[in-house]
Order: structure tokens, then sequence, then C-alpha cells
């Protein structure tokens, strides 16, 4: 498990007073006090002992207690948590992830996620692979939103953090409402980005969109941990974002034609797809999904190229749309 940010100072601590070798072999009181006067908060005996567990199993480090000296050493004198030894393609691996991220870029989270893997690898050897300037190598759809750019920081420290946030929320065609958020995910869908967390407005789990957000802050209370939230879970049955909490998934079966089989096929609309026939005269499919408003829109944008055959509250849906959009073209 990933050490959160008051884990992280201790065993910073705890990784100085057993480098420092002027006063060698520290014993837990040592170390105790040393991590209390430090951070200027308490720490009992049994989450020193914890800590220093966490560090071997996190690090690696060469804990080991001297019985005679009665204080803890690393075994390899070299050693410290803030080294990081990396191989090559390791390096090369570190050096390839920050031209993927600048296709991300515009949010102080990324900004110092780049200065940090710029100084593990050692003289920022990104510059020299890219030339130091903003070519895409590795071209995403496209990058955040500018109004959602700044909320990613705070939210997904929140998450890490286990932060309650107080967060000014404005829906399409919606009054201004703040929501006590303990978030949980961020997410990706169409080029937008939403959190799904707990609000206490309703006192569930919800979807809210970045570019909707108009303020982040941090808030007094406690952050509500959902134990049912599993983010494969929470998503199974949806297409797209939406999320029907008291709805039931049901079977949707769509027919394409021959020309818009190939491409379903090898591109599936949702991971229940299942291939029920696949003839020369065309393909039918079933999915196990919600029927959402982002369901609809993937149907309508094969046009003629594909049929609802069920269910037949959805075939009429996309039917009276289609025949709407005709409409607007003169034709009743």
């Amino acid at each position: 498990m990933p050490a959160n940010k008051s884990a992280m100072r201790r065993y910073q601590v705890i990784d100085d007073c057993l480098r420092n070798t002027m006063r060698r072999y520290p014993g837990v009181a040592q170390l105790r006090d040393k991590v209390q006067y430090t951070l200027g908060t308490s720490i009992s005996e049994s989450m020193l002992h914890k800590d220093l567990a966490e560090m071997k199993a996190l690090f690696g480090a060469p804990i080991a207690f001297d019985r005679a000296r009665k204080g803890y050493h690393y075994t390899e004198a070299d050693f410290s948590i803030r080294k990081f030894p990396l191989r090559e393609d390791e390096l090369r691996a570190l050096d390839q992830s920050i031209a993927v991220l600048r296709q991300v870029k515009g949010t102080g989270l990324f900004a110092r996620f780049e200065n940090a893997i710029g100084k593990i690898i050692q003289g920022f050897r990104i510059s020299e692979i890219t030339g130091g300037d903003d070519r895409a190598y590795i071209q995403v759809e496209e990058p955040l939103v500018p109004e959602a750019n700044e909320w990613m920081e705070p939210l997904l420290e929140g998450i890490v953090d286990g932060q309650l946030l107080a967060v000014d929320y404005m829906g399409f065609g919606r009054e201004m409402k703040r929501h006590l958020f303990s978030p949980y995910l961020l997410k990706q869908y169409r080029n937008r980005w939403y959190a799904v967390g707990h609000s206490s407005r309703p006192d569930y789990t919800i979807v809210l969109a970045l570019d909707r957000i108009r303020r982040v802050q941090p808030a007094k209370g406690r952050f509500v941990r959902d134990p049912s939230f599993e983010p494969e879970a929470y998503f199974r049955h949806a297409f797209g974002i939406t999320h029907l909490r008291d709805a039931k998934p049901g079977t949707v079966r769509l027919r394409f034609t021959p020309q818009q089989a190939p491409y379903v096929r090898s591109q599936p609309l949702h991971h229940s797809q299942r291939i029920l026939s696949d003839t020369p005269e065309g393909m039918e499919i079933s999915l196990d999904v919600y029927v959402t408003p982002e369901l609809t829109m993937a149907i309508l944008a094969f046009g003629s190229g594909v049929r609802v055959l069920a269910p037949d509250t959805l075939a009429a849906q996309i039917r009276d749309t289609a025949r709407a959009m005709a409409g607007l073209y003169g034709e009743g």
C-alpha cells in the first residue's frame, strides 16, 4: 500500500537517523523523540515499529537491530530511501513517461511530476529525447479543458490523503450547490474529466464533471468511505460516465450492417459485448448496460448502419429521434 504524506515524512526522519554517522544505532526512544521534535507531532512506539516494518516492505530498507548496541542501523552503509537505483530500461521508461504527460500538461500536478522525474533521472534527459520542445510523439485525443485543469490537483490530493472537500458545483442549467465531497476516483470519458465520490447532499456516491466545478477547498469533517465502492463494479454496466443508482441494467440487442460490422467487431462498444450472430447479411450483438444518454448518442452515431432490436423502449426512442432529425431537413 502506498504511504501517505505523513508516513513519508516519518520515514524520511527515520532514514536520516539511521544514516547519521555521528549518532549511530539509535534506539526506539531516540527515533521516537527525533520524529516528534522534527515533525511536531506525537507518535507511539507501536507506530514507530510499524514504520520500520513499512520501510522494509516499501523500499527494501535493510534495517536491523543490533542487540549489543541496543539500536537500529542499516546493514548497507550507503542505503537511503531517497535513492532510486534504476536500470537503463527503467530510466528510459521515465524519460518516455514525461513525453506522454506533455499531452496533459497545464496543471501544477503534472508540472511537479515532470520536475520530480527529471531530478530522479539526473539532468532532465527528456530534453535530449524531445529536443526541449513540445512536439507530440504520442498523441492523445485532447488535453484537459482549461476549466478542469485547476481542480485535478486538489481532488487527487483529496483521494490520496482521505481529505473531505467542499466543492461548489454548477450543473448545466442549475443553481450552484455545495457538496461536502469525499473523492474516490478521477475518470476520463470523451475528453472530459469526472470525479467520483460520496456527497453529503444525496448521501451517496455521485459523479461530478470537473469543468462544472467552481471551487474546491478542504473542509472540516469526516471523510466518508463507501465500503461498497469499487471502480470496476461501479461502472460495470455504465455506458459512458452515467451511473444509474436505483436502476437495473438490461440487455440491449443491436444489428449492424455488413459495412459497420468490422468496426464493432474490432472495437467493442462495451466490455459486456457478445456477438449473437455474424453473417454476410450483418452482425447482431448484445450489451448488458444501463440505457443512458451516452448509449443513445453512440447508437445514433452509426446512423442507418445499426438497428435496435431490443428493448422496445430504446428502439422507439431512437426512431422518434431519427424522425425529429429528418424533420430538420424538411422531411416528415
